[in-house]
């Protein structure tokens, strides 16, 4: 079975990064990725409101949120786009699912129970500061599809606060999320530094998820044996 991995961090903390660092290391492991996140979706809201009530225009084609309730509903929609395509993923396929949130508690619990069960999560934490100045860079100097502009008015109106540290005990809590499977890392190193502790998740990840198939095949033959014995 595929596996879930939510990347998660405020806007600037260098999700997508990691996101595609996360896709080549596991590579080299012989599995494969699909990076999946919220943008394209809330986009997608952003032009189809032409009256401009819940979205406005910002700078460098992007745009601001206007109705926060459209952070919830992007994310109805995000696991309906997960979930269709992990119904026909691969077994040896990490599914990564990226968005920002200002408050995570109240974002996993705009997902139903059983998407977020079996799923593992890594949240980057980076100060606001550094964010912004990451925005500001990336913008200046683009290098990827996913170097997106983001307001200094959405991270007054919204992206105010860093409550990552409070993720384990939340998923724990209140979804029963073993916290071997949640990873919050200190963001704001760069990536060649950061990528010990990444590499060890995704380990842990991947032998975790080649056990559980181990385990099942050798169920399955012993059911097999019971069913037609010599």
């Amino acid at each position: 079975m595929a596996v879930k991995l939510f990347v998660l961090g405020l806007p600037g903390s260098g999700k997508s990064s990691v996101a595609r660092y996360i896709s080549t290391y596991a590579r080299d492991r012989q599995w494969s990725t699909t990076h999946i996140n919220d943008y394209a979706i809330l986009y997608r809201m952003f032009q189809e409101d032409t009256e401009g009530k819940q979205f406005k225009p910002a700078g460098h084609g992007g745009f601001d949120v206007l109705d926060l309730t459209v952070f919830d509903t992007a994310l109805k929609r995000l696991e309906r786009q997960v979930s269709t395509y992990f119904s026909s993923a691969k077994s040896d396929e990490i599914i990564l699912i990226e968005f920002a949130r200002k408050d995570y508690q109240k974002a996993f619990h705009q997902f139903s129970s059983a998407f977020l069960q079996g799923a593992y999560f890594l949240y980057l934490t980076v100060d606001i500061k550094t964010c912004k100045r990451r925005i500001r860079e990336r913008i200046a100097h683009p290098l990827t599809p996913d170097d997106h502009f983001v307001s200094d008015y959405i991270f007054r109106e919204y992206y105010n606060k860093d409550n990552g540290q409070e993720i384990p005990h939340v998923l724990e809590r209140d979804f029963g999320v073993d916290e071997q499977r949640v990873m919050v890392i200190d963001n704001t190193c760069t990536l060649q530094e950061a990528s010990p502790k990444i590499n060890s998740f995704i380990d842990f990840i991947i032998d975790s998820a080649s056990s559980h198939v181990g385990t099942a095949i050798v169920l399955r033959s012993q059911l097999v044996y019971l069913r037609n014995p010599i």
